[in-house]
C-alpha cells in the first residue's frame, strides 16, 4: 500500500455485497479512488451495477474480488460478514500486500472479535455509519446517502498506522463524520437508539392489529403520526434478525429500560395530569435540545 498522503486516490476498493449501503458506498465513492470492484451473488445486481456504471468490475466469487484490493469493504448483513472473515483466513495465503478490511455491519462486538483473529496481511477496522433506509437493494441506492452521517470506528489489534488514517479518509471522502469508541459500548448504544425503536414500532403495529382484529375500522383512523412512528416496522426482517442475533444482551437491556419509562408514564398518568405534564414536558425538552424541531417541520 502507497504511504502517499492521499492514500485514498491510489487505492481500489472491493465492496462486498451491492445493497443499499454498498450501492450508495460506490456512488458516493465515484472519481475518489484507483477503482471500484464488487463482489455480489445476486446476478440482476450484478448487471444493474454494470449498467449503470457504479463499479469497474463485478465478480461474484470474494477470492477474485480480493485479487483487486487495497481496501475491502464488507457491506453485507452481519451474519454473512463473518462468514466472510472467516473466509478471509483461507484466502490470505494469496495477498502479498496489506490490504484494509472496513466492514459497515450494524453490531460490532462480534465482528471486531472475529477480525482479531485475521492474518496479519489484514488490517482490520469495524465501522458502522449510522445512516439508512427501511427500503433495502441497490435499485435506492443513494450517493448522498452518507453524507454528514455519524461513522462509528473500533479499532482492532491489527488496525495499523497506515490502515486507520486510510478509514478516515474514506469516511471524509463519503461525507461523513468519524467517532471512535470500543465495540461493546458501541453495541450498548444502538441497542437503545437503534435496535429498540425497531421493536417499538414493531410491538406498535402488533398492538393495533390485534384491536383491529376485532375493530378493523381502527386502520382507517391512524394519522401521519402513527405512519411516521411505526415506519421501521417496513424494515427488512432478515436484515434485522442478523443484527438481533447479535447483540441479544444488550438489546433485552434495553427493553427493560422501555419499560421502565412506560411504567413512569403510566404511575404519571394514574396520579394526575400535571404529574404526567411535567414529565412530558421534561421529555420534549431533551427531545429537542438533541433534535432541534424548525417550524417548517411542524406544518
Amino acid at each position: 500500500m502507497k504511504k502517499s498522503v492521499d492514500l485514498l486516490s491510489d487505492s481500489h476498493i472491493t465492496i462486498v455485497g451491492l445493497g443499499l449501503m454498498g450501492g450508495s458506498l460506490a456512488m458516493a465513492l465515484q472519481g475518489k479512488c484507483a477503482g471500484i470492484t464488487a463482489v455480489e451473488i445476486d446476478s440482476q445486481t450484478r448487471h444493474m451495477a454494470l449498467e449503470r456504471e457504479l463499479v469497474d468490475n463485478v465478480t461474484e466469487s470474494l477470492e477474485d474480488g480480493l485479487k483487486y484490493a487495497d481496501i475491502l469493504v464488507l457491506a453485507t448483513p452481519v451474519r454473512v460478514i463473518l462468514e466472510t472473515l472467516m473466509k478471509l483466513i483461507k484466502l490470505s495465503k494469496h495477498i502479498e500486500k496489506t490490504v484494509l478490511v472496513l466492514d459497515l455491519g450494524s453490531t460490532k462486538t462480534d465482528i471486531t472479535s472475529a477480525m482479531r483473529l485475521l492474518p496479519n496481511n489484514f488490517a482490520a477496522i469495524g465501522g458502522h455509519p449510522m445512516c439508512g433506509k427501511e427500503t433495502g437493494g441497490l435499485e435506492y441506492a443513494d450517493a448522498s446517502l452518507y453524507k454528514n452521517a455519524v461513522f462509528v470506528l473500533t479499532t482492532t489489534n491489527n488496525s495499523d498506522k497506515i490502515m486507520h488514517p486510510l478509514a478516515k479518509q474514506i469516511i471524509s471522502a463519503i461525507g461523513s463524520i468519524p467517532i471512535e469508541m470500543d465495540a461493546e459500548r458501541h453495541d450498548q448504544l444502538v441497542a437503545l437508539t437503534s435496535h429498540l425503536p425497531y421493536l417499538l414500532a414493531c410491538s406498535l403495529v402488533s398492538a393495533v392489529k390485534s384491536e383491529g382484529d376485532i375493530d378493523p375500522m381502527i386502520w382507517k383512523m391512524v394519522s401521519s403520526g402513527f405512519k411516521d412512528t411505526t415506519r421501521l416496522a417496513s424494515s427488512d426482517v432478515q436484515m434485522l434478525i442478523d443484527i438481533i442475533a447479535t447483540n441479544k444482551e444488550a438489546i433485552i437491556r434495553a427493553l427493560n429500560q422501555q419499560r421502565i419509562a412506560i411504567d413512569e408514564l403510566e404511575i404519571a398518568l394514574d396520579e394526575d395530569l400535571q404529574s404526567l405534564q411535567t414529565s412530558l414536558n421534561s421529555i420534549q425538552t431533551v427531545r429537542n435540545y438533541h433534535f432541534p424541531i424548525s417550524p417548517s417541520s411542524l406544518s
